[in-house]
Parts: structure tokens; sequence; C-alpha cells
């Protein structure tokens, strides 16, 4: 059959079209394919001019927030590595970078010291990472904080561990060795462990993560040898303090209840007037927050007037002598950085008494960050109730750009507030201070129990009153206020009657009568015909005491559930009501001159449920001030921001 028929011309194949076009569709694919996987890359001297500008030029034109803080061991390695990225895949962290970072997090974990965090530059790399980084510069700079991190990490879990003759004289430095990553040249195997405990990381600079002194961090200015020495030395002392406080107990069975006895100058008050023919008392179950014998302390209470005016004389001298100069917006600084507001820092702290030439351990250049001014800046922090990390933060440099003019002010009003209390508060009285979430209970102008409070919020701000103290509650009794009741609790119990009941809520009715959580004894509570009464009991809110103090306010001293709130720095967070730190503590000293109250019967009294009044003999005064600047026992000037906005000043609020 010819191919010039027309009638075959009609019926030619589609094959080879469709062939055509499905390797077209191949070919693009692939195509696309392979430039989804192409990764961009990072060339290799790129970033040298960077790493030699930052590291060798000029040291001063680093970028980032965070210092170097090993800049001569960071130097040294990229010398040797002829400033190549040791941390980088392309653009991407390598594997050792992802090692390391998770390293570097395990160990800040085990450390509450917010030092360690921004020495392994935590902080940078939190904010950074988030986002590949894509610029040469930004590269180089995690590259560099990277190595800065490993020296620094390097020397917290190493160097303690050797003895100070046989370190190298030659810094750390990492090289890479095939399949095992980055390890250190100047050290061969590891030193043997002697415990079942992992490497040396669960150590930083002297502290012991596995293993801490009470609740403390051993400090990273000492060797772990001095803390072994010091917990051995505890341990003897406490053991000390268990036979005297033996010593005691059997004394005071046979001297009745004025017995007492001295440890260092401070009295014990533990099992006191017990007497020896009164059989013994089989110990009771300890109230999960017990907070042990009391421990009487003895420094001076100061807040004197006349020390406050002398302050004042002293800021205005320093306002007209032109000498103060603010610090200006800038980098977070800390032990370690070298910056031109370093020296800025220098002077102020100078001029308010916290650094003095003595303290700068032989440190001769102004813009360094040495030991001297940390310990400087760290007597500044507590003097202004700032968290003592001694970092230059926001609020550690908002509180050093207060003005001395400002200052001034402030101590003009708290010269006005102290003015209207009596010249002498009382031979026993207790003092909180608002701005300072602190009180004080003091005894022959001796401060004998101090501890942190939680005051009320702006909106619920506790007033400033004089009263006292009329008597100690145990497993006090909650009545609702009106207004909790209306926007607080009634919501709650209509959406859940029987978790409320569960923690203790009832209605109480006029004859005083406890009804259980029921629409109508709600609604009838909601129309202000009923009370509504939480009672006593380890769900209280109130906790387990309680102390009366009479005033038109209804407000009172009490204990809390929510503990967690006395670790932070800020702690104004009640309806205006006082929590306190330490009841327990406050209410045996209160409540000693009346005979038997120590630690035994008090705990004794602070589990069940069952309500216990205990009125006072004798009269102690409760002064509630509003003081953001006093002179305490010491001579030092203390200021605290001003919370409820009395002062007037922007600059002395959040």
């Amino acid at each position: 059959m010819s191919y010039f028929n027309p009638e075959q011309r009609n019926h030619k194949s589609i094959l080879p079209v469709l062939i055509l076009g499905s390797l077209c569709v191949s070919i693009l694919y692939y195509a696309f394919s392979a430039n989804q996987k192409t990764v961009p890359v990072l060339p290799e001297n790129a970033v040298r001019p960077h790493l030699v500008h930052w590291l060798e030029e000029n040291p001063d034109a680093w970028p980032a927030q965070d210092p170097i803080f090993n800049p001569a061991a960071v130097r040294r390695i990229y010398q040797r590595t002829n400033y190549r990225l040791l941390w980088f895949d392309n653009y991407n962290l390598s594997d050792s970078a992802n090692d390391l970072l998770k390293q570097l997090t395990a160990a800040s974990s085990g450390n509450p010291s917010s030092m360690v965090d921004y020495r392994y530059h935590l902080g940078y790399f939190d904010r950074t990472l988030r986002d590949t980084p894509q610029r040469l510069q930004m590269a180089a700079v995690l590259d560099i904080l990277l190595t800065d991190a490993f020296v620094s990490y390097a020397q917290d879990t190493q160097l303690d561990r050797i003895h100070p003759k046989s370190r190298p004289r030659r810094g750390v430095t990492p090289v890479l060795r095939e399949h095992q990553g980055f390890r250190m040249v100047a050290y061969g195997r590891a030193p043997q462990q002697t415990s079942n405990e992992p490497s040396g990381r669960k150590y930083f600079r002297g502290y012991d993560r596995a293993r801490n002194i009470g609740s403390k961090p051993r400090s990273r200015y000492y060797s772990r040898e001095y803390n072994t020495d010091r917990e051995r030395k505890l341990s003897g002392s406490t053991r000390t303090r268990n036979e005297q406080r033996t010593r005691y107990n059997s004394h005071s069975e046979n001297a009745g209840s004025n017995a007492g006895a001295r440890r260092g100058g401070s009295r014990v008050y533990y099992n006191q007037g017990r007497n020896s023919n009164e059989p013994r008392r089989a110990s009771p179950s300890r109230s999960e927050n017990s907070e042990g014998p009391y421990f009487e302390e003895s420094t001076p209470y100061g807040s004197d007037v006349y020390a406050l005016r002398s302050a004042l004389e002293r800021l205005r001298k320093i306002s007209s002598s032109g000498r103060w100069r603010p610090i200006p917006p800038g980098p977070a600084m800390t032990m370690g950085a070298r910056h031109p507001h370093v020296g800025r820092l220098r002077d102020i702290l100078t001029l308010y008494g916290d650094y003095q030439g003595r303290y700068s351990y032989g440190g001769v250049d102004r813009n360094r960050f040495d030991r001297g001014l940390h310990e400087a800046l760290l007597r500044f922090q507590k003097r202004h109730g700032l968290k003592p990390d001694g970092i230059v933060g926001r609020a550690t440099r908002k509180r050093l750009n207060l003005s001395p003019t400002a200052r001034a002010r402030i101590v003009e009003m708290n010269i006005q507030r102290r003015e209207e209390l009596p010249a002498t508060l009382g031979k026993r009285f207790i003092q909180v201070n608002i701005p300072a979430y602190r009180l004080q209970y003091v005894e022959d102008d001796r401060v004998k129990l101090a501890m942190n409070v939680v005051v009320g919020k702006k909106k619920h701000a506790t007033p400033e009153i004089t009263t006292r103290v009329s008597k100690v509650i145990f497993n006090p009794t909650w009545t609702v206020p009106r207004s909790i009741l209306v926007n607080e609790i009634l919501p709650k119990a209509r959406k859940n009657p029987a978790g409320m009941e569960n923690m203790g809520y009832r209605v109480v009715s006029g004859s005083g009568e406890h009804l259980p959580l029921t629409s109508n004894n709600l609604s009838a509570a909601g129309a202000g015909s009923y009370l509504m009464r939480q009672m006593g009991g380890e769900e209280n809110i109130l906790g387990r005491v309680k102390f009366e103090i009479p005033n038109k306010h209804d407000i009172y001293l009490h204990d809390t559930r929510a503990r967690t709130l006395f670790s932070l720095t800020d702690r104004d967070y009640s309806h205006g009501c006082i929590r306190l730190e330490k009841p327990r503590h406050l209410a045996e000293a209160l409540l000693r001159p009346q005979g038997d109250w120590d630690q035994w019967r008090i705990d004794q009294l602070t589990v069940g449920e069952k309500t216990t009044d205990v009125d006072l003999n004798r009269l102690v005064k409760v002064y509630i001030t509003y003081w953001t600047a006093w002179v305490d026992g010491q001579g030092k000037l203390n200021f605290r921001p001003d919370i409820y906005g009395k002062d007037g000043l922007t600059d002395n609020q959040f």
C-alpha cells in the first residue's frame, strides 16, 4: 500500500509523539530534582578576611553582642588552621558542631548560674540558629563563638582535673581526627575515672553537678580539692551542731523553759521547756513544708533617718561634680569582655563606692571587664535588688543609668516616709518593705529573722499600715472576700463543684452551717446572702499558718502553697496580703516567750485540718512600709524599683 495514498495518511500512528513527549517530561523532572538537591557551596577562603580582621587587625570591630572570652586561644586556633571555618559544612553546621551544642546545653542545664549560659553563648546560638545562616559574616561569627565555647567547655571540664604542675604550657587546641570529631591536641587519654560517674562533663570550674553542698552550687573560683575539704568541715560542723543540740535538749529537760544554748553567739530555740517527768512524745509525721529548727540571726537593723540624710548629701555632691555619665546602649557585658563601655561602668561603680582600686587584682586595662569589676557589679546588683549574676543586661543597665539627681529625689521622698514613723520603732517589731519584697523581725535593734515575701500586684497594691500581731492561727480557714468570690471562685465552683468541695470550699449560711456547693447555695452566695469559706488543710490558699494583724484593709500575713514564687526577683503576685517564705520560723520567734513553742510543736499543729488559734501575750508591732531607698545596718545605701509608681519617677519604675 502506497504512503501517498490519501486514505492511509488519515490513520498515521501517534506513538512517536508520545515517546518524544515522555522523554521531554523525564528530562525536565530529573533536571528539577537535581536542582533541588544542589547545596550552595561555601567558598573555602571567603570568610578569611573577616576572621583576620576580628582576631588580628581590629578586635574592637567584633560585631556580635557576646564577647570572646578566650581571645588568645581562639586566635591561636585559627592561626593553625589558616583561618578556615571549623564548624561548618558549606552553609550548614557540621555534625561536630551539633554535638558540641548538645553537650553545652546539657552542661548548662545542670548549673543554675546564668553565667554558664552566657559563657557558652547559648543565648546567642538560640537566637541566631533559628534560621540557617546564609551570610558569610554570620557564619564567621558563629564559627568563632563555637570555638570560644569549645575552649571554655574544655577548660571547665578538663583543666580542673589536672594538677597545676602537670598542665601543658600551651593552650587547648581542637583538631579534627577521622571518625573522632574534634579532640584536644594537648592531651592523650583521658585520666582514669575513680568513680562510676561519667567523665568530667559534670564539672564546671569547681561545680560538682552530682553533689552540691546544701542547695547552693560550689563556687567556680575555688578548686575541687578546696571544696572537698570544705565539705568535710561542714559535715564536722553539722556533727558538732547535733551534739550541741543534744546537750541543749538534755539541759532543757532539767532546767525548764528558760534554758538556752548558744552556738556562735546565736540562740537555738528547739525542744524548749520539756519536763523530764513528762513522757517522751512519739515523733510526729513532720509537715511536708517543715522549715526545720529556727537559728536566730543577729545582724544590725539600720534604716536610720540620719544615715539617709548623709547619703542624700553624697548624692548631691556627685550630681554637682559632673563626673557621672550614663552607659550608652550597647552589648551586654560580663567578666572577660573588652569594650569601651566597660570603662564607663568602672567610673559609675567608683562614684557609688562599689568599686575601689584594690579590687582590680593588678589589672591595668581600663576597658577590660576583670574580676575586681565583676565583684563590684555584684555589690551594686545586691544593693538594688537585682539578680546578682555579674552581667550588665537590660535591668542592670537601667539601674546604672539612674542619675544621681534622680537618686537624690528618691532619697528625699523616703526620708519623709521614714519620718512619718516613730523615731524608735520598738523593742520587738516586724517590718515588711513592699518594694524590697522582704520581711524582717527585729529585737533590740538586731535582725533576728529575715525572709522573702510576696506582696500585692499593682492593681491590688499592698497598703502602708502600722498595726500589731494579735494572734497566730494554725491551719486557718479562709473566708473568701466578695470581689474574689464573684470574679474568681464562683465561676470555678459552678464549673466543677465536686473539685472545689475536695479543696475544702463550703457555703456558709447565716447561722454558721456549712452547706454543699449546690446551684441554689452558690446563687445565694453570689447574691450576698451566704458566705463562702475554705476549710483548713493542705489545700487551703492561706497555707498552714496565718498571722492576724488588725486593719481596715483586711490584710494579713500568711503561708502559701505557691513556694516557687519566693525564688523570683520580682514578687508582686498577691491580692494585697503578704505571703511568707518562713511562716513557721516567724511563729516560733513570736510565740517563744509564751512557753513551750518549738519546731516540734509547730509541726504538730500544721498537719491535719484542725484549726488552732493562739493569742499573743506580748505586743509586737508591724510596720508595712514602702521604702524605695534606705540605709541598712552595714551602712550601705539600698534602692528598689518603684513598683506602685508612688515616687513619680518613670526612671525608677519597671
